[in-house]
């Protein structure tokens, strides 16, 4: 499926391989994905979550006050493989950015792409971040949707 992913979607999902190990996460989960996206500032998905009032130190935050994904005890950090898994939600976000770009007729999944799948992936953790935030979901994938149009 990745073979599908545009360079900015491509990134995301490294950065967000990036913000699990950092944080001493064993598994990539959607908030991951949503803080891999805003790193990539030219993308659609950071250009929408920018026009809806989200910052990048905010959501690291949250992340580290939500996030339900267990991290690896300080000794045990270094031993976190080079692979970190994807939860179950996060891939099913990404199953479901695929979904979102077949809808829209295109052939590559773009960031916006994934932040689609994200949203409509109710109950992760990227879900309740937002939700905390006081983000108007429906205008987010409206404003997704409208910057990945051609």
């Amino acid at each position: 499926m990745f073979e599908r992913f545009s360079e900015d979607a491509r990134r995301a999902v490294v950065n967000a391989q990036t913000e699990a190990r950092e944080a001493g996460h064993r598994v990539i989960g959607t908030e991951h994905l949503l803080l891999g996206l805003y790193a990539e500032p030219g993308g659609s998905g950071a250009r929408s979550l920018r026009e809806h009032g989200l910052a990048a130190p905010a959501l690291r935050e949250a992340v580290g006050r939500t996030s339900v994904l267990s991290a690896a005890p300080a000794r045990r950090r270094a031993r976190i493989s080079a692979h970190i898994p994807f939860s179950r939600p996060a891939k099913k976000a990404l199953r479901l950015s695929l979904r979102a770009a077949r809808t829209a007729d295109q052939r590559t999944i773009h960031s916006g792409h994934v932040l689609l799948g994200i949203l409509a992936t109710p109950g992760a953790g990227a879900s309740r971040i937002l939700a905390d935030a006081g983000v108007d979901i429906g205008a987010l994938r409206t404003t997704t949707r409208d910057l990945l149009e051609p």
